[in-house]
């Protein structure tokens, strides 16, 4: 059932009682792979974080985090999850497999931060990193530190000016939600309105060009 992921990953479950935890979304039942995705996003980010210090010697911390943003962001776990074909493993509700747009959802990120946990459970560090570090081999190769992994906001404004348009206004606001600050921003493109929110006006900002970003790909 799982020899062609095997051999995509280059690795096999000695307890696939573990695989199949992995592979069992929220909209299944109580015992599904929200924890396993959360010990694999842990794993993923630090393998990453690691593997980028080690290899980019002369780069300040601020472009290490964006190009380990650009990594381990939804649409690359996304991009990752269908080059493994995840999906055709998934344990899902039959409202989630009717998902409209289930093929590009975050439910195949979740699945592939989830593996991460459950090779890392069923093996060790090592191997672990081995496995992610093939899987991210052509994205760390390919990296341009130059001109690649800029924040979506500068992405968007130079883009725009590229085309000779005026930057985009970004309209936020400020609410309390749980006792905490959230920003709300939006911004009017194309006849859309793109909204979205964070813990700062910044973040508020930069997931609002994510999308505009996203929506002319």
């Amino acid at each position: 059932m799982y020899k062609k992921l095997y051999e995509k990953i280059n690795y096999s479950f000695k307890n696939e009682n573990i695989l199949e935890l992995v592979f069992t979304h929220k909209s299944s039942g109580e015992k599904n792979n929200e924890r396993l995705e959360f010990l694999g996003d842990a794993i993923l980010g630090a393998v990453i974080s690691e593997e980028l210090y080690n290899r980019f010697t002369n780069i300040n911390e601020g472009d290490l985090t964006r190009i380990r943003a650009a990594l381990v962001k939804g649409s690359t776990l996304i991009k990752k999850g269908k080059e493994l074909d995840l999906l055709a493993l998934a344990k899902l509700s039959k409202a989630a497999k009717n998902l409209s747009d289930l093929e590009d959802s975050s439910i195949l990120g979740t699945i592939f931060e989830a593996l991460v946990g459950g090779i890392y459970l069923d093996s060790s560090w090592r191997e672990t990193k081995a496995v992610i570090l093939t899987l991210y081999r052509n994205d760390l190769e390919s990296i341009d530190i130059q001109n690649s992994f800029k924040d979506p906001k500068s992405e968007l404004q130079e883009y725009l000016q590229s085309l000779g348009e005026e930057p985009l206004e970004y309209i936020c606001e400020k609410s309390r939600n749980d006792s905490q600050d959230i920003f709300v921003c939006y911004v009017v493109f194309n006849g859309n309105k793109f909204t979205d929110s964070g813990k700062s006006k910044k973040k508020a900002q930069m997931k609002v060009a994510d999308k505009i970003l996203r929506s002319m790909k």
